[in-house]
C-alpha cells in the first residue's frame, strides 16, 4: 500500500510535541520538574505509536525517532544543567541579597536624613514665630508627625509596619524620634534625635541623627564686673615635669 494512504500512528505527534516542550522547559532552568514529566510522556507516547505502527503497518506510517530523541534530551538536560544552576545560584543569590540589604539601608538613611532636615525647618520656623522663646521639643515632634513628607515614608523591610514613630525603640526599618537632653561642661543641650535600624550581613546597625533645639549655660554666679560665671569644662591635669637626670 502507498504511504499516501497511511496515517501517523496515534501518539507519534504527541511524543514529538512533548519532547520539544520538555527541552524548552529544561532550558528555562525553572521548569526542571515539568521537563522531566514531559520527557517521560514523550517516551511513553513514542513507544505506543511504534507498537501500533508495527502491529498495523498497512494502516500507520513508520514512526520517526523525533519523539524518542527529544524525550531523552528532555530527561537528560535537567540533570546536566543542575550543577550549572547550583554554581550560578551560589554566586547570584548572595549578591542579590547583598544588593537588597544595601538598598534597604539606603532607604532608611534617606528617611533619617529627610526627617532631620524637616526638623531643622520646623525649629527655624518656631524661632521665627516666637523670637526669644525656647522651641518645645514636643511641638517639633508633633509637627514632624503631621508632615506629609514624613507620612509618605514606607518601611523598606516590612511594608505593613510603621515607618516613623515616636520613641527610642522601633522595628527594623522604622525611623524613631525622641527628645533628648544632655549636660556637658556646664552647658545643657536640648535636641531631637532620630534613629533607624538596618540589617547588613545578618547584623543590625543603627543610623542616628539629631537636631539641636536650644542650649543653656549653667551660671554659678557673677563677678564684680557683672560677668556670668559658668562651670568650666573639666581639664586634664598636666603631667608633672620630668626630674633632671
Amino acid at each position: 500500500m502507498s504511504d499516501a494512504f497511511l496515517t501517523p500512528a496515534p501518539g507519534a505527534k504527541a511524543a514529538k510535541l512533548c519532547g520539544i516542550l520538555a527541552i524548552v522547559f529544561a532550558l528555562t532552568c525553572v521548569g526542571f520538574p515539568v521537563a522531566i514529566v514531559l520527557g517521560i510522556v514523550a517516551l511513553v507516547q513514542q513507544a505506543k505509536a511504534k507498537r501500533l505502527a508495527k502491529a498495523e503497518p498497512q494502516t500507520y506510517l513508520p514512526v520517526p525517532v523525533t519523539g524518542l530523541v527529544t524525550g531523552i534530551i528532555g530527561l537528560v538536560l535537567p540533570l546536566l544543567m543542575l550543577p550549572l544552576v547550583g554554581i550560578v545560584s551560589a554566586i547570584a543569590i548572595p549578591a542579590f541579597l547583598g544588593q537588597r540589604d544595601r538598598a534597604r539601608e539606603v532607604a532608611v538613611q534617606t528617611m533619617v536624613e529627610s526627617a532631620r532636615r524637616q526638623a531643622e525647618v520646623i525649629v527655624t520656623e518656631l524661632h521665627a514665630k516666637a523670637p526669644g522663646q525656647v522651641p518645645s521639643q514636643d511641638a517639633v515632634i508633633q509637627a514632624l508627625s503631621r508632615d506629609p513628607g514624613i507620612l509618605a515614608f514606607k518601611n523598606p523591610y516590612t511594608p505593613s509596619a510603621p515607618a516613623f514613630k515616636r520613641g527610642k525603640e522601633g522595628l527594623l526599618g522604622t525611623v524613631t524620634v525622641y527628645p533628648d537632653m544632655e549636660e556637658v561642661g556646664g552647658v545643657t543641650t536640648w535636641s531631637i534625635k532620630f534613629r533607624g535600624t538596618t540589617r547588613r550581613g545578618g547584623q543590625e546597625h543603627l543610623i542616628e541623627a539629631e537636631v539641636i533645639t536650644h542650649t543653656q549655660e549653667k551660671v554659678h554666679g557673677r563677678t564684680e564686673d557683672g560677668w556670668e560665671v559658668v562651670q568650666p569644662a573639666a581639664e586634664t591635669p598636666a603631667a608633672p615635669p620630668a626630674e633632671p637626670k
